[in-house]
């Protein structure tokens, strides 16, 4: 049997513009493909696994072998990300162990609702940030579930949680976000991320709210939009 391939939209060097390592620099890894497409993604084209893989402004088909991303991960630091990284787990696992192996350092960015494929990977990662999906901003289904199984699989990794919100957010899924942290440790920070381009009302007192069951709330947007980054 030949090398496992996966798909991947593109590979580029920045920083890290959400989260708590914001403004670390980076190489990003976007596999592609999504299980849930929410409606304020900013990140449409990588939803489906289709279409060319990316780098340096040139086109090659995808899917491409680990051997052909390898020598295109510069930074030490290496973010993986989607679309939902964790749909491709068995390229996923070939891929973090071939990085690990070459001394880099590992940061996963994941919806948090494929609990089972990430315990498969979990050893890989430094840093996991878990995007709980809150449907007043997705437009999807509620995740509590799969979010809280998810968090705890990372709880001893240097996890965090982030939220995406819009003008539309419920203070009930704000409490079921703390209830959830809390439940697991309440030391893993929070990062409330408003929806870029969109006026967020209330955004300081959200933040005291959490702050009155959690350790470590944070808001912090897209920096790297502002910055006009990828």
């Amino acid at each position: 049997m030949g090398e496992i391939r996966g798909f991947v939209r593109e590979i580029f060097t920045s920083i890290q513009g959400e989260g708590v390592r914001v403004g670390q620099r980076m190489t990003f890894v976007r596999l592609l493909g999504c299980n849930i497409s929410c409606s304020y993604c900013d990140t449409k084209e990588a939803q489906h696994m289709e279409g060319p893989f990316l780098y340096e402004g040139q086109k090659h088909e995808n899917p491409v072998e680990v051997d052909a991303l390898l020598e295109k991960i510069l930074e030490r630091q290496v973010a993986i990300t989607g679309g939902e990284p964790l749909l491709q787990i068995r390229f996923l696992r070939e891929l973090c162990d071939r990085l690990v192996a070459s001394g880099k350092s590992l940061y996963l960015d994941t919806n948090g609702s494929l609990p089972e494929n990430l315990q498969q990977i979990i050893d890989y990662f430094d840093m996991i940030c878990i995007d709980f999906k809150i449907p007043s901003a997705t437009g999807r289904p509620e995740l509590w579930r799969e979010h809280e199984q998810s968090l705890a699989i990372a709880r001893n990794k240097d996890v965090f949680v982030k939220i995406v919100i819009n003008e539309n957010f419920l203070p009930r899924e704000l409490d079921a976000t703390c209830k959830i942290i809390a439940q697991v440790n309440r030391n893993i920070p929070l990062v409330i991320q408003p929806e870029f381009g969109r006026a967020i009302p209330g955004l300081l007192e959200l933040q005291k709210k959490a702050m009155s069951k959690l350790a470590d709330v944070r808001v912090i947007p897209q920096i790297h939009k502002y910055l006009n980054l990828r």
